[in-house]
Formats: structure tokens, C-alpha cells, sequence
């Protein structure tokens, strides 16, 4: 880096909460340490809460996202709320407008509407959805979001979704035209249809750093390209973070990152969650290059090796961090002593 300050990063919290069973118990204790979360950060200086979306599986208690973040609204007046992402192929656009608009409303405009193709066939099929129509299914169901939030007397025809009457979504969104969009775009055909559509772009957090800065240099490109404004769209990269310097205790956050991407791996290659639990595999069972791997991706160490590492995303147009400081099953109470940490020593230096 060079010596001049870096240009300033918003953080927000993400939350993904791969659960221990799919006991009740268990998703009542993951949600009330959310909401707890939620109240501590909106006096941290945070900026907004994120919610991932997942179904049928203890990859994460998420199936409703909207409704988890109205309660996150209403108990922290101050932080933005947005989804991280919402699977677009999974709705009917229509119902998706109607809830968007009612939140944006709720929480007096502080939504962030992330979304995405999903990318787990388990849940597509439960939703009687084919994987392999998830793109056409996915930009067919932003455009029709986007016409219904920012159009009265809405109509459409498409593929898979048709507007047959005139259409005016109420309550009207309280952010005009429409809350920010933000798309995981990481394919070159999803970065030209955000770049097309005027959307912000997402990078997720299982994408290593060397891979995020060339990423992030070749959205800068397509922007300017299209002849884009500089600066009219913004990109958010999420980080699995944690602030400590205890050996024993990194090691740990290590081993978490890696069981929760093997998780994730699971799914993705068609794995199914029996009675709801998902594929989630011992200690002893990950490789040295999986735990080589998660402690690349990991963001860890002093605040200020935390500060440096997540400042350097700034140099290629990264504005906003959505900082995931719970990840596998890594102990609530150090998650918290990181997030701790991390808004004393961190923040302040990020965030001026």
C-alpha cells in the first residue's frame, strides 16, 4: 500500500447460522443470538446487518431472511438491514415485491436488497426448480422485482413469470426508485447483467483474496467500459474475520471456516440434508489443504494486521465489507470478543 490513507470502508455484520441439529432448541438460541448481535452492533458503529438465504438443511436457519431482518429493524433503529443474498430462481417476483416494499416501509428505508442464482440443487428441486434454468430464472425474476418496486401499473410477460393486469405494489418502497440492488455477480455474464441493470456488486467469502482483487479490478473494467460513472456502483466483499492473537484460538476459527466451506461444498455438488441435517464433517476429516485453504480466506490475526489486510480492498474500488464473524460452529463467546475487538480497534480506522 502506499502511504496515502486508504479511502474509507463501510462494515456491516453477516450472519450465517449453520446450526448444531435441526432441533427447535437450537434455531430459538442461533436467532436470539442474532438479535443480541443486532443491538450490540447498532451502537458499534457498524453499518448494516446482512442475512444469507438457505433451505431444508442446518447450513443455516435462514429460509426467511425478510422476516428475520423486520426484527432486526425494529430492535436496531439505526443499522441498515440486507440479504446476503436472497436465491431469486426460488420466488415468484410478485410475493418478493409485496415483502421487499413492506420492509423497506417497516424499517423507514434501510434495506439492501442482495441477490443471487443460488447454487444449491437440493433446494431448487425441493421448490420444484431445475438448476439449470437458474440464470434465466434468476434475470427474469430481477427485472420483474425491479419493474414492480420502481413502476405503478406494472405488466410483464416472460418466460417464467407473466403480469396478466396492471400491477402497483403497496405500501410504495420508502427508497426511490427502489432499495440498492446488489448482485453476486461473479461470472462475466452476471457482471454484464449488473452492469447492465445498474445494480452494486457482491463477492462472497469463499473467493481468496488474489481472486477478489483481480475480480474486483475487472468489474472496474466493465464499468468503465460501459461508461459507467465512476463511483455509481459500489462492490461489497464478505470476509470470515476474527481479531485475536491467541494461537489455540485461531487455530480453532481455522478449522470452523474450513468444516462450514466443506459444508457448503457438500451441497453444491447435489448432497442431501437427511432430516434436515446437513453434511458436516468431523475435525479429523479435513485435509491440510482445506485447512490451508480456510486460513488463506480467513481474515485473522491483531487489529492492526486486520485493519491492514482489509484496507488493501480499497485499491481496487471495494467500499463495503459485510464481515462474517461467526462461521462453522466457532464459540459464540469468542465470536463476540472478536466482533469486540474489531469495533474498538477496527472500526474507527476504517470507518473514519
Amino acid at each position: 500500500m502506499s502511504g496515502a490513507a486508504p479511502a474509507a470502508l463501510r462494515v456491516g455484520v453477516g450472519f450465517l447460522n449453520l446450526a448444531p441439529s435441526p432441533e427447535r432448541a437450537d434455531a430459538e438460541v442461533l436467532f436470539t443470538e442474532l438479535f443480541e448481535d443486532a443491538v450490540w452492533a447498532d451502537g458499534a458503529g457498524f453499518e448494516g446487518l446482512w442475512v444469507t438465504e438457505h433451505h431444508f438443511s442446518t447450513y443455516s436457519l435462514t429460509s426467511s431472511p425478510l422476516l428475520l431482518l423486520a426484527q432486526v429493524a425494529a430492535l436496531a433503529p439505526r443499522l441498515r438491514i440486507g440479504t446476503s443474498v436472497l436465491v431469486l430462481p426460488l420466488w415468484d417476483p410478485v410475493r418478493l415485491a409485496c415483502d421487499v416494499s413492506t420492509l423497506d416501509v417497516l424499517s423507514g428505508g434501510r434495506l439492501d436488497v442482495g441477490i443471487g442464482r443460488g447454487y444449491q440443487p437440493h433446494e431448487f428441486r425441493v421448490f420444484g426448480r431445475e438448476p439449470d434454468d437458474s440464470r434465466a430464472r434468476y434475470e427474469e425474476t430481477a427485472l420483474v422485482l425491479r419493474k414492480l418496486l420502481s413502476e405503478r401499473d406494472a405488466s410483464f410477460a416472460g418466460a417464467f413469470h407473466r403480469i396478466d393486469a396492471p400491477a402497483t405494489v403497496l405500501p410504495r418502497v420508502a427508497q426511490r426508485p427502489h432499495p440498492p440492488v446488489w448482485a453476486a455477480a461473479l461470472s462475466p455474464d452476471s457482471v454484464a447483467f449488473a452492469v447492465r441493470e445498474g445494480f452494486h456488486f457482491m463477492v462472497n467469502a469463499a473467493m481468496p483474496e488474489p481472486a477478489v482483487l483481480d475480480h474486483c479490478r475487472a468489474v472496474r473494467r466493465s464499468l468503465a467500459a460501459a461508461e459507467v460513472p465512476a463511483g455509481s456502483r459500489e462492490v461489497a466483499v464478505n470476509r470470515f474475520v476474527y481479531v485475536g492473537t491467541d494461537p489455540a484460538t485461531r487455530r480453532l476459527a481455522v478449522r470452523e471456516v474450513a468444516r462450514q466451506l466443506a459444508t457448503s461444498r457438500a451441497l453444491a455438488e447435489g448432497g442431501v440434508p437427511l432430516g434436515g441435517a446437513a453434511p458436516y464433517p468431523r475435525a479429523e476429516e479435513l485435509s491440510a489443504e482445506e485447512l490451508a485453504a480456510a486460513g488463506d480466506l480467513l481474515v485473522a490475526g491483531s487489529a492492526d494486521e486486520v485493519t491492514r489486510r482489509l484496507a488493501r480492498l480499497t485499491e481496487v474500488g471495494v467500499s463495503y465489507v459485510i464481515a462474517g464473524f461467526r462461521f462453522g460452529r466457532f464459540p459464540a463467546r469468542a465470536a463476540r470478543e472478536s466482533m469486540r475487538v474489531f469495533a474498538k480497534d477496527c472500526l474507527p480506522r476504517l470507518s473514519p
